[in-house]
């Protein structure tokens, strides 16, 4: 059985930039097999609060964000 690594924060500041970034390839990498095996309309944000930046990722080129916003109103009744 693998080893997990523990669940903390990095504290080394380069440790942790490399880290960001070989781990957010591997988000966005699994967010594209999602879209395509399944058929999934995805779309995805990630924001860096120390560097106050914000990735988006979304798998359809003409993808309507208004639709996140209504379906997140919508679960948020439920």
């Amino acid at each position: 059985m693998r080893n997990k690594p523990e669940l903390k924060l990095i504290e080394d500041n380069n440790k942790r930039k490399v880290t960001t970034s070989k781990r957010k390839r591997g988000v966005i990498k699994k967010t594209i097999e999602l879209s395509v095996m399944c058929g999934l309309d995805i779309f995805m944000v990630i924001f860096d609060r120390e560097k106050q930046s914000l990735v988006e990722f979304s798998s359809e080129a003409d993808f309507d964000q208004g639709k996140v916003g209504c379906y997140h109103s919508h679960a948020r009744q439920i």
